[in-house]
């Protein structure tokens, strides 16, 4: 059913401010750097199978792929448009401008820990992708996964910042929301070819996130969003 994986996830943001207001001094560093890892792992292999997905057939026992030139010209196009526009600095100015007003009013414990909270949980890959893949295809597990990794960084928010981290599930809860129905609106017009380029390079953008979890690398993923729109273009043109 459409909406349970937000709603799993918004349940991971509660839990995991609710463990952190009851247990979060029993957890060292050590311990959420290694849950933090193995969530990272998660996404990475969510990636790589989504993009299996996208660009491999089986046909008669052959294994073919299909989509790699329309997939280079929107990786590079994408990436360029996004470097070019600077949305990830767009974004971040946008949190930044949030904690400007937030410090500038009352209640502010509360209001910094949500907005902060909402920033990380509420833009990115994942938000993005995983509403659109469960409205597309009926499928929650990049949402599920999603839950895993926003249980460990509201617990590791509300430490420092209080109660008002686990408010951001409800700014997710409508944003995620949103996109699964439109996709669900939207599933009638896409040829398969644009599906496949949609799981193709959005699941390219997961991978990059599963890198910068594990890694500590800092790909600025969301400047890769263009690319999206482009493959999904391309897949329209005949013969490419």
């Amino acid at each position: 059913m459409p909406g349970v994986g937000t709603l799993i996830d918004m349940s991971g943001i509660i839990a995991g401010g609710a463990t952190a207001l009851a247990f979060g001094r029993l957890f060292s560093d050590q311990m959420k750097n290694m849950m933090m890892t193995v969530c990272g792992i998660s996404v990475f292999v969510i990636g790589i199978t989504g993009i299996m997905q996208g660009m491999l057939t089986v046909s008669g026992g052959t294994v073919s792929v299909r989509g790699s030139i329309p997939l280079l010209i929107s990786l590079v196009a994408g990436a360029a448009i996004g470097e070019a526009l600077g949305i990830e600095k767009g974004i971040n100015r946008f949190g930044m401008l949030l904690q400007k007003q937030v410090k500038q009013g009352d209640g502010e414990g509360f209001a910094n820990g949500f907005v902060k909270a909402s920033m990380v949980v509420g833009i990115g890959a994942m938000a993005v992708m995983g509403p659109i893949t469960e409205g597309l295809y009926g499928d929650h597990s990049m949402l599920i996964a999603k839950a895993a990794i926003d249980f460990v960084f509201i617990m590791v928010l509300t430490i420092p910042y209080g109660k008002g981290c686990i408010f951001s599930s409800i700014p997710v809860g409508i944003l995620q929301g949103s996109l699964t129905l439109v996709a669900c609106q939207t599933k009638a017009l896409l040829t398969d070819a644009a599906l496949a380029s949609l799981t193709t390079t959005g699941s390219i953008m997961i991978m990059c996130l599963g890198i910068n979890l594990i890694w500590n690398k800092e790909i600025r993923v969301a400047n890769m969003l263009p690319m999206v729109i482009i493959g999904v273009a391309l897949s329209y043109i005949p013969g490419l």
